[in-house]
Parts: structure tokens; C-alpha cells; sequence
């Protein structure tokens, strides 16, 4: 017999026919699959459902010997959740940011604001610091933080994390946090930035004076303005 190069993979000619059947046969070789040929390129496994399976060794083909044990709507809603899992953010370990520059801290204010309208916005509102507006050390997630002091175009803000005092852009701060509850329904004016809500307010471009007493009581510590 001639020599001839032996295929790496499993010739197309050999692949089965009548797997539906569960007696699946090789089309030149007329034998129950996987003939001999076929065999040498193929792994045997099992099904969750009981059934005989082949997978080839240097392909992503495989084969299911048998009837078919899952639907159409079954592909569909696989393929729906791989896509899913694709697009959703995948964040990286805590070791791939840098260090964290000092920040002064202060301990937790001692009152809070919950908006109740469009443009109600005070010191102590709850906000949430979007991705990007504070330095990379402090993430790539949304930040919990509190309004310590208003103004435009910078806020104070305490970060609930741990502590420190930012000063942020307040059209990178929003009252909703992100996502929300699965069913929650919620006015428009929630998903407004605080940049929005003082320009609802009519505020100036500078921080008043009631703000800057404001901001000396609220941490109890006189003859500090809180600024950065």
C-alpha cells in the first residue's frame, strides 16, 4: 500500500449519518459510526442527558448521538445569558489600581438630607460619585458619598468608603444609584445630577455664605472651612 499523509483532523468524509436515530453510520465505510478512520480523531463522552456524544479532538465540532434533548427556546435563552454575561461589567482585582492619594478625613456628618422634589438638594443629601470623578485609586465602581458642602462647578463631598472629603464636579454626582431596584418606579427628577438640581435651584457660579457656616458646624470644627 501507497503512503499517504494521515489527516490531522476528521476527514469530512467520514462524518456520520442518522444521529437522530441513535445508530448513526459512516457514509463511505457503510459501518456503525465512528468507523475506524473516524475513531482515531474523536473523544467519547456522555450527555447530561444520557446519551452517547463525540467530540472531536483538534475541532469544536462535536456530535450528539441520539434525539436532540433540548429546544430551540433552550439555544435561545443559552445564548441570551452568554450575551448577557458578556456585557455585563467585569471590574479588575483590587491590586490593578494605584495607590491611593492622602486625603484628609473627617468623621461621618451628623444628619442627612432626602430630596423630596426637583432641585431639593442640601448639605447631607446622599449621592452617588460616578466612575472617573475621583483619582483611579478609588476605583472604577460608584462611590457612596455625602454632600458636605454645595456649589458650582465643585462640591464638597465625604466619602462613605472610607471617610476622606473630595472636592467633585457636580454634574459627576447623582441622586439615584446605579441600576436601581428590579421594578422600582421613580420620578424623573431622581435621575438628575446634582449639577442639574443647583441649576434647578438657581444657584450662582460661587458658594454663599450660608454655605461656608454651614460647613464650619457641620464637623464641629471651628476656624476650618473645609476646603481642600
Amino acid at each position: 500500500m501507497a503512503w499517504a499523509l494521515r489527516p490531522i483532523r476528521l476527514p469530512d468524509a467520514h462524518l456520520p449519518h442518522g444521529l437522530n436515530s441513535g445508530r448513526p453510520v459512516c457514509w463511505p465505510c457503510s459501518t456503525a459510526w465512528p468507523c475506524e478512520t473516524a475513531r482515531e480523531h474523536l473523544t467519547e463522552g456522555r450527555c447530561s442527558c444520557g446519551a452517547a456524544s463525540w467530540r472531536e479532538k483538534r475541532e469544536r465540532r462535536n456530535w450528539h448521538v441520539g434525539p436532540l434533548c433540548y429546544t430551540s427556546t433552550d439555544v435561545v435563552r443559552h445564548q441570551a445569558a452568554e450575551l448577557s454575561a458578556a456585557r455585563r461589567p467585569h471590574y479588575p482585582p483590587s491590586h490593578f489600581y494605584p495607590p491611593k492619594p492622602a486625603r484628609p478625613r473627617r468623621q461621618r456628618p451628623p444628619y442627612r438630607h432626602t430630596p423630596a422634589g426637583p432641585g431639593d438638594v442640601n448639605l447631607g443629601t446622599w449621592v452617588w460619585v460616578r466612575p472617573g470623578a475621583l483619582h483611579p485609586g478609588w476605583g472604577d465602581i460608584h462611590q457612596l458619598a455625602m454632600l458636605t458642602a454645595l456649589g458650582t462647578p465643585t462640591c464638597d463631598v465625604w466619602l462613605m468608603l472610607d471617610g476622606t472629603v473630595h472636592l467633585v464636579r457636580a454634574e459627576q454626582m447623582i441622586l439615584s444609584g446605579p441600576g436601581g431596584r428590579r421594578g422600582e418606579r421613580r420620578p424623573g427628577w431622581a435621575e438628575w445630577t446634582v449639577a442639574e438640581h443647583l441649576e434647578h435651584q438657581g444657584l450662582g457660579q460661587a458658594r454663599t455664605t450660608a454655605d461656608e457656616a454651614a460647613q464650619l458646624g457641620l464637623f464641629g470644627t471651628p476656624g476650618q472651612d473645609g476646603r481642600l
